[in-house]
């Protein structure tokens, strides 16, 4: 049988009742997610949309959102879908697809368990989020591209330099709320990055702006996006908290050992 004919045959059966399969690996990060819906490959996907036109929901922020997702897509934030997708989609019947931009795909496990706790009964994840769907050779769109900026990134002891030598700077996490509260740097002002289209202007203009994200993959765009709100003072923590929680535990290690301690 084609790859075609076996993507279809397990479409059919999972529009006969297996909505709900768990798999174990799609939802790895800093923090455990439920695992509620099923997953479709991108190939399962592209042939599902031909049959039954479900409703895709990609889980970035607007900005990431409009800057490149798969056709069709709606945009809404995973920290959104309780608030909004009722809007959005008001058949609870309809099947509705969530994916993010990464393969294991926190925020798509968070947006599907929400929608089932609203009451959506037919709902599904892309199995390895955007880099899947584009690895498997189809189309994604732009509907506002932010044109990429060179931004200075600072590593982690060169950001250690800035605070010792108390540089004019804010501090601004684009984490979501609950990252932010869980830890973060001192000083540091939470704009999440889903927001951030929204509450740019609360941003002052006259500071240099570090921006920090969870593993540094976000804040580039973030800081791009700024450049062309007319910031002229951004750079980016590398590696964002990831990197820097490391690199805490590293020194203060050293620094045990120095002292004579013996290493945990």
């Amino acid at each position: 049988m084609s790859k075609e004919g076996i993507a279809m045959r397990r479409i059919i059966t999972l529009m006969i009742g297996c909505f709900f399969l768990v798999f174990p690996t799609g939802c790895v990060k800093e923090k455990a997610a439920p695992q509620p819906a099923g997953q479709l490959t991108p190939q399962e996907l592209f042939l599902f949309r031909q049959v039954e036109n479900p409703v895709l929901i990609d889980t970035m922020s607007e900005i990431e959102c409009r800057d490149h997702r798969i056709p069709g897509s709606l945009c809404l934030a995973c920290e959104e879908v309780t608030d909004k997708l009722p809007q959005l989609v008001q058949d609870r019947d309809k099947p509705v697809v969530f994916y993010c931009e990464s393969e294991r795909c926190y925020r798509g496990c968070l947006a599907a368990t929400d929608a089932k706790k609203l009451g959506y009964k037919r709902v599904y994840m892309l199995a390895g989020g955007l880099p899947a769907w584009k690895g498997a050779g189809y189309d994604i769109e732009s509907a506002e591209r932010i044109p990429r900026q060179p931004v200075q990134s600072l590593k982690p002891y060169q950001f250690e330099r800035w605070l010792d030598a108390k540089k004019d700077f804010l501090i601004v996490d684009i984490r979501s709320e609950e990252f932010f509260s869980d830890d973060h740097l001192q000083g540091a002002v939470n704009v999440p990055m889903y927001q951030l289209h929204r509450r740019y202007a609360e941003i002052p203009q006259d500071r240099t702006i570090v921006l920090v994200d969870q593993n540094g993959l976000r804040s580039s765009l973030a800081a791009s996006y700024l450049v062309r709100k007319n910031f002229e003072k951004v750079v980016r923590l590398f590696g964002g908290m990831d990197a820097w929680d490391k690199f805490v535990a590293q020194e203060e290690q050293k620094k045990k050992l120095k002292a004579g301690g013996s290493p945990t």
